[in-house]
């Protein structure tokens, strides 16, 4: 573990050139595309506020007391995984509300789960498409009524390279049909701009009406590329990282013609990389879970 001190594709082949209305199809085995088209204007002059390392312009930053009260929930008890199923048909009716986390393969999905519910529960690999099922966890302790957990986590089987056709078709199965999910979370690997695919489930969120935000992983790649930064690299870094931010945030919010957008926070995280002894972005992360599953005023 580093410690740093304080300084797929979704494709449908019927969508050409014609403006007509289509389902992304979720196929694998093409090389990853960055979307490099011009973001749309920004419909207003809202600030992006950055607190620590992560961005909101539609919510409020959580105050340290919710940081704190988040840390307690998700270290109450241990993570138990209660459903894991290749195909959606399958999959428990489970009572608790659910957040999804889903991202292309090897964008560090796993290991930030791990992170998230402070356990090695998620299995991890430097080769992509290790998670090949959907992997339900319960955490956050008992509920009082004989539930294990208060809120589930989904662990998705990535999209993109490494990845198979199947498991897109269950991801779309499963964004469609369950009725539990509250906040679908997609990572981007905050080396790189948004991919094809990556646009591509941004949009069918947006068909959907699911709610969903974006979580940038692996941002200890972005800011600390050495292990000894100079404060000038420092500071080119973070106008970097907030360059990128503000041009990813025209890109989830273009406009709500196809549905609802991107929530305004953009949320850096890394799940190897220490900042005053805390995995960096993991305390916001988790705020982010328990306010998308209503459980922000504990």
């Amino acid at each position: 573990m580093r410690r740093l001190a304080k300084a797929s594709i979704f494709k449908n082949p019927f969508c050409g050139t014609r403006r007509v209305q289509c389902r992304p199809q979720i196929t694998s085995h093409q090389p990853a595309r960055s979307f490099t088209t011009t973001p749309p204007t920004l419909k207003d002059d809202r600030p992006l506020v950055r607190q620590g390392l992560s961005y909101y312009w539609d919510t409020h930053p959580p105050n340290p007391h919710q940081l704190h009260q988040a840390d307690k929930f998700f270290l109450t008890g241990t993570p138990l995984i209660i459903d894991s199923a290749i195909k959606f048909r399958t999959v428990k009716q489970l009572a608790n509300p659910e957040v999804a986390f889903l991202g292309r393969s090897n964008v560090g999905k796993s290991s930030l789960l791990n992170a998230l519910m402070g356990a090695r529960v998620c299995r991890t690999s430097h080769n992509a498409g290790r998670t090949r099922s959907m992997n339900f966890f319960a955490v956050g302790g008992a509920d009082g009524h004989g539930n294990r957990g208060r809120v589930t986590v989904l662990d998705m089987p990535g999209y993109g390279y490494g990845s198979r056709p199947e498991w897109g078709k269950e991801i779309m199965k499963y964004l469609e049909g369950r009725k539990k999910l509250k906040r679908a979370f997609l990572l981007i690997d905050a080396r790189h701009s948004l991919q094809v695919g990556d646009v591509d489930i941004l949009t069918l969120f947006r068909q959907l009406g699911i709610p969903h935000q974006i979580v940038l992983s692996k941002i200890d790649e972005v800011l600390f590329k050495r292990k000894k930064v100079s404060e000038e690299r420092m500071l080119k870094n973070l106008h970097l990282l907030d360059a990128r931010c503000k041009e990813m945030r025209g890109q989830i919010q273009p406009g709500q013609a196809e549905g609802p957008e991107a929530l305004g926070e953009i949320i850096c995280t890394s799940a190897d990389a220490e900042l005053q002894g805390r995995k960096m972005g993991v305390q916001e992360l988790r705020w982010a879970v328990l306010s998308a599953t209503g459980l922000g005023t504990l």
